[in-house]
């Protein structure tokens, strides 16, 4: 019998849609409507996870056994890594804070600029329907995957805009076409930082007497900084293109204090997002769980942050992880070729509901999917939590159950 369920969330990526609906016949689901690739890919991962086994070392093994071979392996590590969480629900993002703190692990989410720049100025944001309702210039700064996302574009069309908003794309690889962009002003990413100390100069009236900077053109700059002094409410959105680099907290901050002298006398925010495929609240749990965001670790006995010694990119670049504990569908996302080739040579134990083809996987727990199978939270990346619902019935545990399992163990 057919189940048709309106206003459905979808975790496949950041924008986490919640009015799609989902045609299902109680044991898989037969119809998705959107339009989004990643949404549909994310749905379809349903009809994979039931055929999937738990491995130990490639060889299929009983759930009892693959559980009991990880708290071995766990046992056997002097500095375990947990990383990933980019689509899991909070209460598996919970269990898996808890498991770091239980083995004395270093725990990442993978948002360790964002994080640090923040610590540092703080950070001036809204909700997405703060933007729908009121934003008369959007500014999307390395974030082309979102601004080409239909979903988004109708999250933040209302269809009672009174005036429609201006829409500019800044960065150094801009979308080819876009019917939504107004306005695509290239940067070169090594010279964004002091783009944005120009604008800032230009905004409170400084000459830059001879000293244009290098990657834009003075006129563009110069037009941004009207645009910007003509408009009432503006947003920068600012994605993982603009995030890249060594020093990506700094331009962070330094986007953080450009919103901040514009508010001095209209309003202005800016929402970070994360990469495609992403979702955004483990950083969230982790903030509320040990006061730290990203980049924890447990070895002293209680949470100590540094962003720079602990996360995980660092960590396993300068091969101080001996064991590594992967959680979700995402699990590699953001980590350098240089982590990738030390992951390759420790021993793996991956939780989460798609198989990743490792070459040094020595265990895999296949779950189900929060959202499909099991309720639960997830964010927004604009902040919002929004809740999942599960409406197939499946064999396997929720990463949650699994990690708690372990934990009992340990």
């Amino acid at each position: 019998m057919k189940n048709v369920m309106e206003d459905v969330a979808c975790a496949g990526c950041c924008c986490v849609c919640d009015d799609i609906q989902v045609t299902t016949d109680g044991q898989q689901i037969l119809e998705v409507q959107t339009a989004c690739p990643q949404g549909q890919a994310w749905f379809q991962q349903s009809l994979q996870t039931d055929a999937l086994a738990p491995l130990i070392k490639g060889a299929e093994a009983s759930p009892a056994a693959a559980v009991s071979r990880a708290v071995e392996l766990i046992g056997q590590a002097q500095a375990p890594l947990i990383f990933g969480m980019h689509q899991s629900a909070t209460d598996a993002q919970r269990a898996a804070v808890c498991l770091a703190d239980r083995i004395g692990a270093t725990i990442d989410t993978g948002a360790s600029a964002t994080t640090r720049a923040l610590q540092q100025v703080g950070e001036a944001t809204c909700t997405l329907g703060e933007v729908r309702s009121r934003a008369d210039l959007i500014i999307y700064w390395g974030a082309d995957a979102l601004l080409t996302s239909e979903c988004h574009r109708q999250s933040l069309d209302s269809g009672t805009q009174i005036v429609s908003p201006k829409i500019v794309s800044l960065g150094s690889a801009l979308p080819e076409s876009c019917e939504y962009v107004d306005q695509m002003i290239p940067i070169e990413s090594e010279r964004e930082f002091e783009v944005i100390w120009s604008l800032r100069a230009l905004l409170k009236g400084v000459a830059l007497a001879g000293n244009e900077p290098a990657g834009i053109s003075l006129s563009d700059l110069r037009e941004l900084v009207s645009l910007i002094q003509k408009s009432k409410y503006i947003v920068f959105f600012y994605g993982p293109e603009f995030k890249q680099g060594p020093l990506s907290h700094r331009k962070i901050e330094a986007l953080s204090l450009l919103v901040r002298e514009i508010q001095a006398d209209r309003r202005c925010h800016s929402i970070s997002v994360p990469r495609a495929g992403e979702t955004k609240g483990a950083e969230n749990v982790l903030a509320w769980q040990t006061g730290y965001a990203a980049c924890v670790n447990f070895a002293a006995g209680y949470p100590r942050y540094s962003p720079e010694e602990y996360s995980a990119n660092h960590v396993l670049e300068q091969q101080e992880t001996d064991l590594c504990i992967l959680v979700g569908a995402i699990a590699l996302s953001g980590l350098s070729e240089c982590a990738l080739k030390h992951l390759a040579r420790v021993p793996v134990i991956l939780i989460g509901p798609a198989a990743v083809n490792l070459p040094n996987l020595e265990v895999f727990l296949p779950t189900g999917i929060s959202g499909i199978h099991f309720p639960g939270t997830v964010y927004r990346f604009d902040g919002t939590p929004l809740p999942l619902r599960g409406y197939l019935t499946t064999g396997k545990s929720s990463e949650a159950e699994i990690i708690s399992e372990i934990i009992a163990l340990v």
